[in-house]
């Protein structure tokens, strides 16, 4: 196995855990956790695509990237706001 094909499978593991923690109701979709562990998923599975010239996934993982920084974007704005009450 290759690096770039173990950077996807971690990468792969990051987005399903992410998902298996947030359906099991351990993190919220508001959670800094569930956002860095989607951060960093599909920044890995982005970056094994684009090398692999997968490039309908590597759009895919672009795009569940930029979802994933607005969702940090807004638990950080979440947690401030908790913060001050």
């Amino acid at each position: 196995m290759n690096v770039m094909t173990f950077v996807g499978w971690i990468g792969a593991a990051f987005l399903l855990i992410a998902y298996f923690l947030l359906i099991h109701k351990d993190l919220t979709s508001r959670s800094k956790m569930y956002q860095w562990l989607n951060i960093i998923g599909s920044l890995l599975l982005a970056g094994h695509t684009f090398v692999v010239s997968a490039y309908p996934s590597f759009v895919t993982n672009a795009i569940w990237l930029l979802v994933a920084l607005y969702g940090m974007f807004h638990a950080v704005k979440y947690h401030k706001s908790i913060k001050k009450k």
